[in-house]
């Protein structure tokens, strides 16, 4: 049974990095649209409730019950490796938050989905992957994955002449949710790449990481993996360190230079402060005259008042998937943006650029500050304990494993400012990352026999 529930694991790991999948459930709502000649558009189809599944998704709920079901079969609850007491704490209150906000329905469709990761997903990684032997070939597999994935990102990034920001995102929905997947996977390859002795592995995964960096159309991210990569090397050694560091000021001065100017022009805007014009517009707008403070930047604001008017119930918050909905009456004196992007001098807002919203205000505003807290706190003891595996490790590949689930916990948290990383397709995978380099210290070498 184990031996099944291990290849059903390494399927897992195949298919979890993608957003692809159906919807269950809600309506469908036409966007009526202005178009050219007084002509009226309506090819835009919104679906408004429900919830979206993949085959990732699917999957894990299979492979759960298998393991819960074997391991009720045969008792062997003293072997089990369980999640945190954190994550234990963060999805409870969140679940508070969802069954107190006066609209548990949304919400319970996401503490549902978080649960299913966190706790489903954990006990899969940690239970079903039974020795080292196996977690290599699953680190391996991973791998490749992430190499696909960018390769799918690279032929969408030239057919979209010059990289388009609505066409490059690989396995994902858009540039956004890319990134973050990105910024949990890249450091970890990178780091099994500093271990890796045989020169074509080692060419092959860097090269991963360098075409990886090149497609990622989202400023947050590319900061996250800069600084993730950074990480990884300055744990590593000097000489990696320094290796990292010109590399990524090579990037930033030579081959910037060399990309197309939508390229430099989508990435830099992504993240600056304010802008002067809507590079989204596919209209091509009049050019402001007066800097006006970019969308980010003023949900940001907007989600700050949101949860200082909660302050009486900190607790709580309005409840998971209530963010949007909540946030909108508190904009203030700051003119709130509209939800179509190419209607506003801004960016980074609406159907045009989804998922880029503050995982911390966000997280803070719908389920209170303490399951903000508890979210910190189990990013933290991932960190920590990962950091002690790979100075405790004896094993050039335990030790490479627990620097890049390091690195990746790093690079995830400085994504999570621009970006959610706690989403389909991306959660899963951060999951096992993290999870890999504590639990290479707790496994056999092989797997016992028979089994």
């Amino acid at each position: 049974m184990r031996t099944a529930l291990w290849i059903l694991t390494l399927l897992l790991i195949v298919v979890m990095p993608s957003q692809l999948g159906f919807h269950l459930g809600g309506t469908e709502r036409i966007v009526i649209r202005p178009g050219p000649a007084g002509q009226v558009d309506t090819s835009d189809v919104q679906r408004e409730g429900g919830v979206n599944v993949t085959p990732g998704d699917a999957l894990l709920v299979v492979v759960f019950l298998l393991w819960a079901g074997s391991a009720i079969a045969k008792p062997r609850f003293a072997e089990i490796r369980w999640p945190f007491a954190a994550v234990f704490v963060f999805l409870a209150l969140m679940l508070a938050a969802t069954l107190l906000s006066g609209h548990p329905k949304s919400g319970l469709r996401e503490s549902l989905q978080l649960g299913a990761y966190f706790i489903g997903g954990w006990l899969v990684f940690a239970n079903c992957i039974d020795s080292r032997e196996r977690l290599k070939v699953a680190a391996d597999l991973f791998t490749a994955v992430v190499g696909v994935i960018v390769v799918i990102a690279l032929f969408q990034y030239r057919a979209s002449a010059g990289g388009n920001v609505f066409a490059v995102g690989g396995t994902f929905e858009n540039r956004n949710t890319l990134g973050a997947f990105l910024a949990v996977s890249l450091p970890f390859v990178f780091a099994l790449a500093l271990h890796e002795q045989r020169l074509w592995q080692r060419f092959a995964m860097m090269l991963t990481v360098a075409l990886g960096a090149s497609v990622v159309l989202s400023g947050g991210a590319l900061l996250a993996i800069a600084a993730g990569l950074l990480f990884v090397a300055a744990l590593k050694s000097h000489k990696a360190f320094i290796g990292a560091l010109a590399a990524v000021a090579l990037a930033v001065t030579v081959v910037a230079g060399q990309m197309p100017a939508r390229h430099t022009d989508t990435v830099i805007r992504s993240v600056q402060p304010s802008v002067t014009a809507n590079f989204l517009d596919r209209r091509k707008p009049a050019r402001i005259e007066t800097p006006v403070v970019a969308a980010r930047y003023k949900r940001w604001h907007a989600a700050t008042r949101l949860i200082w008017r909660n302050c009486e119930a900190p607790f709580l918050g309005v409840g998971p998937g209530r963010f949007n909905e909540e946030v909108s009456g508190e904009y203030g004196l700051v003119d709130k943006p509209s939800g179509d992007t190419d209607d506003v001098a801004a960016f980074n807002i609406g159907a045009a650029e989804p998922d880029t919203f503050n995982m911390y205000l966000v997280t803070c505003a719908e389920s209170g500050p303490l399951a903000l807290i508890a979210l910190l706190w189990a990013g933290l003891l991932l960190l920590g304990r990962n950091i002690r595996e790979m100075g405790l490790s004896r094993d050039d590949f335990g030790k490479a494993l627990a620097l890049g689930a390091a690195g990746a916990v790093v690079s995830a948290a400085i994504c999570g400012v621009f970006s959610n990383v706690l989403v389909r397709g991306v959660a899963m995978p951060f999951i096992f990352v993290a999870l890999s380099g504590i639990l290479w210290a707790k496994l056999p070498v092989r797997p016992a026999q028979g089994r």
